[in-house]
């Protein structure tokens, strides 16, 4: 009788492990992890029919195993988003909390990286079976969203609760998305906006010509909503990768 008992009472703690998992994640599923060739592994998430990195894209090497130029001002000045140029970069997003929005000191890789267009375009930077994602796979996210009852609270769900400027408004990161506020890095190669908004660059240029395509950018901002624009192809963003 002891033994009975105490299966029930074992049944009955994974049961509510269970269903604390699927509360914390609703309609939403935890999937595999993913290495990139840095050796960086990332944690992934099923959100409808599509499965999505849980963090911003760190890897410092083409997925063939090439390194990426790290771009420091002291070393390329203004040729960050030179269309001259034409080299691949790569630089951290900014950790520095002029305003003292976080209370612990932040790892150099927190935000993740940023991307020049050269490096974007490389299409070497996803670990293989995963991509850069068009700003259609950003909608259908959007989509899902709005399917779970947060229409108009999209960019809400997806915010991190913590480390944004006040004013700009933490999230409630309902699925754990951690949708991070790392900024951009602007056409000269500086940190723009770090802790004001959350930057995600995708696959899709606008125009023919080389200087004056422009890529759309996601944006988690100050809104509930998410924010798609259009912007200069030298502005440097982070990557969320989304699987094949």
């Amino acid at each position: 009788m002891k033994s009975f008992i105490r299966l029930n009472i074992i049944l009955l703690l994974l049961f509510s492990l269970a269903c604390s998992k699927d509360d914390n994640l609703p309609n939403s599923e935890l999937e595999l992890t993913v290495t990139d060739a840095d050796g960086n592994i990332y944690n992934t998430i099923k959100m409808g029919n599509q499965i999505w990195m849980l963090e911003n894209l760190k890897t410092t090497k083409y997925n063939d195993g090439s390194p990426i130029t790290l771009y420091t001002f002291e070393e390329h000045g203004i040729n960050w988003g030179s269309l001259n140029n034409q080299e691949a970069f790569y630089q951290w997003a900014s950790t520095e909390d002029l305003n003292n929005v976080v209370d612990q000191e932040l790892p150099f890789d927190y935000y993740g990286a940023m991307y020049n267009h050269f490096a974007i375009e490389s299409g070497k930077l996803a670990p293989e079976g995963w991509r850069i994602p068009t700003e259609a796979d950003f909608r259908e996210l959007e989509r899902f969203l709005a399917s779970e009852g947060h229409e108009g609270n999209e960019a809400t769900v997806l915010k991190t609760e913590t480390g944004w400027l006040p004013g700009f408004g933490g999230g409630t990161n309902l699925y754990g998305f951690n949708g991070l506020p790392n900024g951009y890095v602007s056409a000269v190669g500086t940190p723009t906006f770090g802790q004001g908004v959350c930057t995600w660059a995708t696959s899709d240029l606008i125009g023919d010509n080389l200087p004056s395509q422009r890529r759309i950018l996601v944006q988690l901002f100050d809104q509930n909503t998410i924010l798609f624009d259009d912007a200069a192809i030298q502005i440097g963003a982070g990557i969320r990768c989304i699987k094949e």
